[in-house]
């Protein structure tokens, strides 16, 4: 792009980010959001009264059919984090939901102010791609209306693709990334192979942010707390392949094995990718983490609503037209699935894993490209 074009696309990236962001401020002033909401709620509460005992407790989700018990799996910064909503909700005397999702919506915007300048490193910035991600539908609904932290840990996640270079810097965004959920343990292999020196730094910076991070919780129950963090297997037989299974043998022993050897499996072909997308001339790091996010959501036995902005932002790798197809895709299943019927029996399930599923083969068919260019030739 010359100069006064680059301008010119600026100028349209700041005004449709301005945009998505008080369209997000109107959902989160405007709506009561997801049920999540109710169950942040309700850790507060158990916050308030006794800090790490979340861990035993879980809390309350309500929702129109009844009411649900659920887990408190996150990382232990999420405890300071609730403290930070509700503290930030009393001083400005905003609900707890708005302050929530009012943070959330922020924390896109520099989502993406690091994803302009990471694809801008990586040679992948495409004007009209970068537009569409402004608009993904995905993040908007999650941040803006349902009440998680996802995007958050996407923030951080690029934020350390953005810093690599820096392995200290990157492994202290690592490390918050790592505390805000654990999913992220899913890029180690790619950030670990792609990192050509000073790994030491990278792991010792990111293990140490997030035990700071993690005090004092962590140290007064680490058994219970690595038991319910790294024990959390999420809900098969709502997405892709599971559903299959689920139809076939039930909720029984065979399909928790099944599942539970098949999410195994996954982590090891993620290893085998990492390694083979980092010998020779590497692929930029965002096509890597865009490769890998793209190979766990179209395969995890695990699912929930709130996983689809994991996406949004590596979908532009690849281009205008797999972003246009992911982004209709993800955001149709999140408009009818909060805003219509909360049905997941709806065809837009499987219509949009097997979307995932394309767009990871045009990841993998991207990558013979960047291994076929680096062979030399005979």
């Amino acid at each position: 792009m010359t100069k006064a074009s680059n301008r010119v696309w600026l100028i349209v990236f700041i005004i449709t980010a301005a945009g998505v962001f008080v369209l997000k401020t109107w959902m989160a002033f405007k709506t009561a959001g997801a049920a999540d909401i109710s169950v942040w709620k309700d850790f507060l509460v158990h916050v308030k009264s006794c800090g790490v005992c979340v861990y035993e407790t879980g809390g309350l989700m309500q929702y129109p059919g009844g009411t649900r018990l659920n887990p408190f799996n996150h990382p232990p910064f999420i405890i300071h984090f609730l403290r930070i909503v509700d503290f930030v909700s009393t001083v400005t005397s905003l609900r707890f939901e708005t302050t929530f999702r009012l943070i959330t919506s922020l924390v896109d915007a520099g989502s993406a102010v690091v994803l302009y300048k990471l694809l801008q490193r990586d040679g992948l910035l495409r004007p009209w791609s970068f537009l569409l991600y402004l608009l993904a539908p995905a993040t908007i609904i999650v941040s803006g209306y349902h009440g998680n932290t996802d995007t958050v840990m996407i923030f951080f996640v690029l934020l350390t693709a953005l810093l690599i270079e820096r392995p200290r810097a990157a492994g202290v965004a690592f490390g918050m990334a790592l505390s805000i959920k654990i999913v992220p343990i899913i890029f180690v292999p790619v950030l670990l192979l792609y990192l050509t020196r000073n790994r030491r730094w990278f792991i010792a910076a990111a293990a140490a942010t997030f035990l700071i991070a993690s005090v004092p919780f962590l140290f007064e129950s680490p058994i219970l707390v690595a038991r319910e963090v790294l024990g959390y297997r999420g809900f098969p037989g709502r997405w892709g392949w599971t559903t299959a299974l689920f139809s076939f043998t039930g909720p029984g022993d065979m399909f928790r094995l099944i599942t539970r050897i098949a999410a195994y499996a996954l982590l090891g072909v993620i290893a085998y990718y990492a390694i083979r997308m980092n010998r020779g001339t590497k692929p930029p790091l965002s096509f890597q983490l865009g490769f890998t996010a793209y190979l766990f959501l179209a395969f995890t036995p695990a699912w929930g609503t709130n996983y689809m902005p994991w996406l949004d932002p590596f979908a532009v790798v690849l281009g205008f037209g797999p972003a246009l197809l992911y982004y209709l895709a993800s955001g149709s299943l999140l408009s009818y699935l909060y805003f219509i019927k909360d049905d997941e029996s709806t065809r837009l399930m499987g219509v949009c894993w097997i979307v995932v599923l394309v767009v990871w083969w045009l990841f993998i068919r991207r990558l013979k490209k960047y291994e076929k260019a680096e062979t030399p030739p005979s």
